[in-house]
């Protein structure tokens, strides 16, 4: 090897020594540093008490191969001589029996006792209430809303045998539909129970409603429910929450309150039903609505509100001894019922529907008036106005669902009779104004009505519908009854097809050919009315009246019927005073009478008859072997007086009719004129069929002529101050005055007075020569 050669090889080998000695140096210095780094970063030496600390701890409770909860925790630490190890980011999550749930329990911190298993957590505390499916689907969808009952608190204690966490600390809890706070919890992990141990306070709020053309509403109360109560029970698996009472719900407008609550969610959590009940404390519970106009109460054994997703209230029911209120300006109502259902308008919160069902009862009392009304019925229907936001929740229209009664009571007022009136019907409806107050009721299907004034006899009528006007401050107007009406006022009973009743007259007018009777007459006309505080009765058009009775009736002119017609009727049966006017005509048997107006009077037993008198009367039959004219010329039809004058008055009592101004009494064979003039009646032994104890018929036996007496016979005329006619001789006797006959064949004849008989031309002259008798005798042609 030559010597260059030798000495580069010799320096190539001394610069690869040099460079190994350089690397091996940098690796030592950076195992150096490395070391260095990692002590630094190396945490404490464990304290002189802890004998072992740990990274991780996990441990199950596990039954039948089956999980029932499980503990995790990031770090363990275990310490000398005691029992307690120190667990830190620990989550208990429990699965229960059935695998069914995923609930959780969180927090920072916890003391665990080894020997008995139970874990202290002081610090802040979370709970999550989970069901396993809904962890599924929250896991493989997070933008989806979670289905979690979320509670916070601090120091829980949590038994791992039993596994049940409590905590008597402050807790905040929150759900989808609502968030609230109470005093201490316990969690039965088994199962699946939450309860709150005390003044529990929690917001039920409606979910958020986003629309193109509708904003949130700003006014958070009003989508807000707020419940308190002492204690509540909640389970997840059946998603109910359980309020010990005294409970209170109260929103902007609804108020409920309980012995206890019981609040079942749909499966989103959102609140759905709504139950409150007595409770331990006996407590009924009471729902108050708070309307723009008036305020809405309702109590029962039970009630029960149902929400709808958004949280709004659709419906209550009530069960059990249901009673009710509603305030309405100056008008109270009070309800009672079996059971209730309300319908509720939805956003706004106010009435719809209420249907009352089992022996309902509803009174209303006004106070400005001081009327009354009562309505009976086995189901009642209640519909309200007010669907509107910021409306004001108004009665509309109410109905019976079942036969039913309403009642009013008149006030008692100085001077006014009490009056009461009563309709019942199949069905019952009331229309209302938009204001709330009462239009028109409407009576359907066996209508029976009942009207009582103190000191009068009740008015009752049945028909088959019926309408009555009400009145805006209470009681009714005007009521018409429809349909076959028949109609009782004391001892007197009508039909017709139409029966209007005024109030405030206290009058009832039949209409539609209408019949009136009593004891013993009927009365038809076109138009009859009750005036019920007098008892008098009215009767227009067409007016026709018969009187039935034998005895009865204020006069008896024959073993007949009374008929009397007229264009008027003004009646009354306590006074038995019955005045007829404007074409008046009565008879009864050959009896006849007109005049523009007839008086009867029952407890008199007489006969007015008024202006234009007209009148027809029988005469009494001849003594046997005498003869009239009319008998000598075969008549045998009974011998009628025709009577006219402007008054007429007939004493039934007496016998006797006594005729007054421009009075004109004629026969087929003499006419009578006087100023004034009585007409004598005898009665018949019998009537027409010849029974014994039956009043015959009237007829003249006697009439007597006062004041300018004229007699009319066949060419004779006698005139004097006084004429006596009696009925049985034919006789005329002539008195007072200058009695005169005036005769064309035998001339004239005076004296103080004159007899001459129908029969023959006999006359008696009485002179103060004495007495003297002419006698002629008459030639038939």
């Amino acid at each position: 090897m030559k010597r260059s050669e030798a000495a580069r090889y010799a320096r190539w080998s001394a610069a690869v020594a040099l460079l190994l000695a350089g690397m091996t140096t940098a690796v030592y210095l950076e195992r150096g540093w490395k070391r260095r780094i990692e002590t630094t970063k190396a945490p404490p030496a464990a304290p002189h008490d802890v004998t072992r600390l740990s990274s991780g701890l996990t441990f199950s409770k596990v039954e039948q191969n089956r999980t029932i909860f499980t503990v995790q925790a990031a770090k363990s630490t275990e310490f000398k001589d005691k029992d307690d190890s120190l667990l830190e980011d620990v989550k208990i999550t429990i699965f229960g029996k059935t695998g069914d749930r995923h609930d959780t329990i969180h927090t920072q911190s916890c003391q665990y006792g080894k020997e008995k298993g139970d874990i202290v957590c002081s610090g802040e505390v979370q709970i999550d209430l989970q069901s396993a499916a809904d962890s599924e689907r929250a896991a493989a969808n997070p933008q989806e809303a979670a289905k979690v009952v979320h509670v916070q608190t601090r120091g829980v204690t949590f038994d791992r045998a039993s596994g049940i966490a409590k905590s008597s600390q402050r807790v905040l809890f929150h759900f989808p539909s609502g968030s609230g706070e109470a005093g201490g919890v316990e969690y039965n992990s088994e199962a699946g129970t939450a309860r709150l141990l005390r003044e529990v306070r929690m917001t039920l709020a409606r979910p958020a409603l986003q629309s193109a053309k509708r904003a949130v509403s700003s006014d958070a109360t009003a989508e807000e429910v707020h419940v308190k109560g002492a204690r509540l029970d909640f389970g997840r698996g059946t998603r109910a929450m359980h309020l010990i009472g005294p409970a209170e719900a109260d929103t902007r407008g609804q108020r409920l309150t309980a012995g206890e609550f019981t609040l079942a969610l749909d499966p989103a959590f959102h609140a759905e039903r709504l139950m409150a009940t007595p409770g331990p404390n006996a407590e009924r519970p009471e729902l108050t609505f708070q309307g723009g106009r008036g305020v809405l109460g309702m109590s029962a054994d039970t009630l029960t509100a149902e929400f709808t997703p958004q949280g709004w209230v659709t419906k209550s029911d009530a069960t059990g001894n249901v009673r009710g209120s509603r305030k309405v300006d100056l008008e109270e109502d009070n309800f009672a019922a079996d059971a209730a259902t309300l319908d509720v308008w939805p956003k706004v919160g106010q009435p719809k529907e209420l249907n009352l069902s089992g022996s309902v009862s509803l009174q209303t009392q006004i106070s400005k008036t001081r009327e009354s009304r009562v309505l009976h019925t086995n189901a009642l229907r209640l519909v309200f106005g007010g669907e509107k936001e910021g409306g004001r929740s108004a009665l509309q229209h109410a109905e019976t669902l079942a036969p039913g009664s309403i009642e009013w009571t008149d006030p008692e007022a100085p001077g006014t009779a009490a009056a009461r009136t009563k309709v019942q019907a199949d069905k019952l409806a009331t229309e209302f104004s938009p204001e709330g107050k009462p239009k028109e009721l409407l009576a359907t299907g066996n209508v029976q009505t009942e009207r009582t004034v103190a000191g009068r006899p009740v008015q009752t009528a049945t028909a088959r519908s019926g309408t009555a006007q009400l009145l805006a401050g209470g009681g009714w107007s005007q009521m018409d009854l429809l349909g076959d009406v028949r109609l009782k006022d004391g001892d007197r009973s009508g039909r017709a097809e139409h029966v209007v009743f005024q109030r405030a007259a206290q009058t009832a007018t039949l209409l539609g050919q209408p019949v009136v009777r009593d004891a013993t007459t009927e009365t038809h006309a076109m138009r009859i009315t009750f005036l019920q505080p007098t008892g008098d009765i009215r009767a227009e058009g067409g007016v026709y009246s018969s009187d039935f009775s034998a005895k009865g009736s204020a006069v008896q002119l024959a073993p007949a019927p009374l008929n009397i017609s007229a264009d008027g009727l003004q009646a009354n049966s306590k006074t038995g005073r019955a005045l007829y006017s404007g074409h008046a005509r009565l008879w009864q048997g050959d009896a006849v009478m007109e005049a523009d107006s007839i008086e009867l009077q029952r407890e008199s037993r007489t006969l007015n008859a008024d202006g234009n008198v007209r009148a027809v009367f029988p005469q009494e039959e001849s003594k046997p072997g005498s003869q009239t004219i009319a008998t000598r010329r075969g008549a045998r039809k009974p011998q009628l007086w025709h009577a006219s004058a402007d008054a007429l008055t007939y004493w039934e009592m007496e016998n006797r009719a006594h005729l007054e101004r421009k009075v004109v009494v004629q026969s087929a064979e003499q006419r009578i004129r006087a100023a004034a003039l009585d007409i004598y009646f005898t009665r018949s032994a019998a009537g027409t069929n010849g029974s014994s104890g039956t009043l015959g018929a009237q007829q003249i036996s006697r009439i007597v002529g006062t004041g300018g007496v004229i007699v009319e016979q066949e060419g004779r005329r006698a005139t004097s101050d006084r004429g006596e006619y009696t009925a049985t001789d034919g006789k005329f006797v002539m008195s007072g005055g200058n009695p005169t006959l005036y005769d064309g064949s035998s001339g004239t004849t005076a004296g103080r007075q004159l007899t001459f008989f129908l029969a023959d031309d006999t006359i008696i002259v009485d002179s103060e020569n004495g007495s003297r008798t002419l006698t002629k005798h008459r030639v038939e042609k």
